[in-house]
């Protein structure tokens, strides 16, 4: 069976079925997700190029009852069951959990610096794509918020990612086509889990009648398999006028994106305005476009920087209903030799569907 045969499979199994029970309380509409990272936005074409994504967000009946077994199994491994340690650490037991689904296709591509290059030259990123479907569950009460998330995909051929830049490059930018796809990442099937976990900054609320209101909150995390195994750590502070009880990871990161979180969200404010600055720190024990595939032997030419720090800034907004952000992000060095540190604009767009 070839790799797009299966991942046709895994896709029907994994994605219909969950679909069929995705029972939501009255009134609370389902959202779209749309993201986009491009180092085009910082005046550049290297390393990590292009992020995409699309993703659907719903909320889940309260009762667990009415879950199926993969939003029951993410459920466990979310740590927020009552009889959980870890849960008792993390979650606030006075509040009521409310739960979320997701379900995303995100692809990602990377290439060297010299657009005329057939093989990445010595210090540089190896061409790599890697195309996946994610699947989520997100538990979240007043204070803490932790999703789950399998994902699925592809590196090589399968990923589009040479069909995707192409097109781009001749049809909208009008820059230089890559020429050494044809040496990328080859293909391989990855199956990661990713573990997400966010806490509100309480004391940040104290600002809710100020003028300029600020909040917040930290993070933690893991990823293992054979896309990326990492842990990190970091957080994100906010300022603005009306903040949006939603807090969102403004860049393309698989295993986390955006939806309300820590309450609901607030109906009586129709626009708000905001300004944002994070920072993360990973340890990278793997990562596919850099270190290769696990199951087939093939030398990237480089080696991976096993700290990985990030700084993003940016501004938001919201309408009604829409959700709007654009940021910018400072990504320490990945690899060994690396000549400049990576920098990318993302773009980032929710609405929730009028049913």
């Amino acid at each position: 069976m070839t790799s797009r045969k299966l991942l046709l499979l895994l896709f029907y199994v994994l994605c219909l079925s969950p679909l069929a029970s995705m029972a939501q309380p009255e009134a609370v509409a389902p959202r779209i997700l749309v993201q986009w990272d491009n180092d085009i936005f910082a005046g550049s074409d290297r390393n990590y190029t292009n992020g995409a994504r699309v993703a659907y967000v719903q909320d889940l009946d309260p009762d667990q009852s009415t879950h199926n077994f993969l939003q029951n199994l993410f459920f466990n491994l979310s740590g927020a069951d009552q009889d959980s340690p870890l849960g008792d650490y993390r979650y606030d037991r006075e509040g009521t959990n409310r739960f979320s689904w997701g379900i995303g296709v995100t692809q990602l591509m990377f290439t060297p610096d010299e657009p005329s290059a057939l093989t990445a030259p010595d210090g540089e990123r190896p061409y790599a794509g890697w195309l996946g479907l994610e699947f989520s569950l997100h538990v979240k009460n007043n204070t803490s918020a932790t999703s789950v998330t399998l994902s699925i995909g592809t590196t090589g051929k399968n990923s589009y990612a040479d069909d995707a830049q192409k097109w781009v490059h001749e049809n909208i930018s009008d820059s230089e086509v890559y020429k050494g796809w044809d040496s990328q990442v080859p293909g391989e099937i990855t199956v990661n889990f990713h573990f997400d976990h966010k806490s509100r900054i309480d004391w940040l609320q104290s600002t809710n009648d100020w003028p300029i209101e600020f909040d917040g909150y930290s993070e933690w995390g893991t990823a293992l398999g054979n896309l990326r195994t990492d842990a990190y750590i970091g957080g994100l502070l906010r300022a603005g006028f009306n903040l949006p009880e939603t807090y969102t990871t403004p860049r393309v990161q698989i295993g986390s994106y955006g939806h309300a979180l820590f309450s609901v969200e607030r109906e009586d404010n129709h626009f708000s305005a905001f300004g944002f600055i994070g920072m993360r720190g990973s340890v990278v024990l793997h990562e596919i476009t850099l270190d290769g595939p696990v199951f087939r032997d093939f030398d990237t030419g480089v080696e991976r920087e096993p700290l990985v720090g990030e700084l993003l800034a940016g501004f938001g907004m919201r309408w009604k209903n829409c959700d709007l952000s654009i940021s910018r992000a400072f990504r320490t060095d990945e690899f060994e030799d690396q000549d400049e540190n990576q920098e990318f604009g993302s773009i980032l767009f929710r609405f929730r569907l009028p049913w």
